[in-house]
């Protein structure tokens, strides 16, 4: 569309084109990550001297590292690689429909965020609801049904960790100081607390003895 033609066109006509590239976009990015998973099972460093397949796009594509990392992430996920040690691609359904233009990168990383934690019986079947529903909803309210889903398979959630009690830190410091004064600072748990402050208030209590005159010490 033209500068004139955008200048004409009214609000639905900006929208449909909107739509158009966004697909187009959508569509190519879904392209780019099935390219990186094919250029890492031939062996980027033979094809290209990169140490990885996220560092040749980080430089093809001028992306920071970590967007190239969560990019090749992400392509790994929806696609078969062809390496003799690769593992079967967690969301291949949700690749199809990637590669049509009709996912956004939130709603891809929805989805697979969700089926990394579904048992692998149900993976295909809770996929399709989600790539179902995904259809008319936003990632937001795909992300809902992703937890109300992995509830139901899993009601009671992981069981809960009990941590070894931790024994409460204690230490007890007495110096005297060059003034002849004696400092005395320390941590105690709540049992010794207790105990050394009893026997602190008994110390300080104040007393007058005939041979040693008024008590001055501070009731603190």
């Amino acid at each position: 569309m033209d500068r004139q033609a955008v200048w004409q066109a009214d609000a639905e006509a900006l929208a449909d084109r909107l739509r158009s590239l966004l697909t187009v976009v959508r569509s190519a990015e879904a392209e780019i990550g099935a390219l990186l998973v094919e250029i890492e099972s031939r062996g980027v460093q033979e094809l290209f001297g990169y140490r990885s397949v996220a560092r040749l796009f980080e430089h093809l594509a001028d992306v920071p590292r970590a967007a190239a990392e969560r990019t090749v992430t992400r392509a790994h996920a929806l696609h078969l690689s062809r390496s003799l040690d690769s593992t079967p691609a967690l969301a291949p359904a949700t690749a199809v429909a990637a590669a049509s233009g009709g996912l956004s990168t939130p709603m891809i990383d929805t989805i697979v965020e969700a089926l990394t934690r579904i048992p692998v019986e149900h993976r295909e079947s809770v996929e399709e609801d989600l790539l179902t529903f995904a259809a008319d909803a936003g990632h937001k309210q795909v992300a809902a049904l992703g937890a109300r889903i992995i509830a139901h398979l899993d009601p009671d959630g992981a069981p809960p960790v009990d941590p070894d009690p931790v024994t409460p830190a204690r230490e007890l410091s007495l110096r005297r100081k060059r003034t002849g004064m004696w400092e005395l600072s320390g941590r105690f748990d709540d049992e010794t607390g207790t105990r050394a402050h009893a026997l602190l208030d008994a110390l300080a209590e104040r007393r007058t003895t005939p041979d040693e005159g008024p008590d001055l010490r501070s009731p603190q």
